[in-house]
């Protein structure tokens, strides 16, 4: 009868605990997201350089650009509503462009001699000019990297995960060219 109370005493002890360890959890959780969000952590491809410091643009020298970079930009630009115009007076910044360059190079090599993985590198140079003073204000390359392992017995899987990496390298690269521009244009003039 004694082990029957002292068990029952038990019970509502660790009872009592475990109601106690979920509220300090989960107190510590709360505190853990505010105080990121306090001291201004911000996710990538968010906050304020996510959208465009900008209303209106016109893209020059489009020959040679990979049409999923400009089919990205386009996208991100529209869905923040600016304006992609074909007049320069219209424009409050002229992004002008290089040919991409995109270059894969082997990382690994399967014992039968095939490439067993690979490093895809893409790059953008862009110039970037400001309409309302004249003045060129970024001349820089975009760049993103990502690495995959190739699978030679799934050949059409691996092609259509090689057009999946090439779609997010583009939105990656769209974004950087954003995030580029809005910091040139809020950089004090030297």
């Amino acid at each position: 009868m004694e082990w029957k109370l002292r068990s029952r005493q038990m019970a509502s002890v660790y009872g009592k605990n475990r109601q106690a360890w979920a509220f300090w959890h989960w107190l510590v959780v709360i505190g853990l997201a505010l105080s990121l969000t306090a001291c201004g952590f911000h996710l990538k491809g968010t906050g304020p350089n996510a959208v465009a410091g900008f209303e209106s643009i016109k893209f020059e020298s489009t020959g040679g650009v990979r049409p999923d970079i400009l089919r990205a930009l386009k996208m991100q630009l529209t869905s923040t509503d600016v304006k992609i115009v074909e007049n320069a007076a219209q424009a409050e910044v002229i992004l002008r462009f290089s040919p991409t360059q995109y270059t894969t190079s082997r990382t690994s090599i399967s014992g039968q001699g095939d490439a067993a993985s690979e490093l895809i590198k893409m790059a953008q140079p862009i110039h970037v000019q400001e309409v309302a003073t004249e003045k060129d204000i970024l001349d820089t390359s975009v760049q993103a990297f990502r690495d995959r392992r190739i699978d030679n017995s799934a050949a059409l899987a691996s092609n259509r995960e090689l057009m999946s990496i090439q779609q997010q390298m583009a939105a990656d690269i769209a974004s950087q060219i954003i995030d580029r521009i809005n910091r040139a244009r809020a950089e004090p003039a030297k």
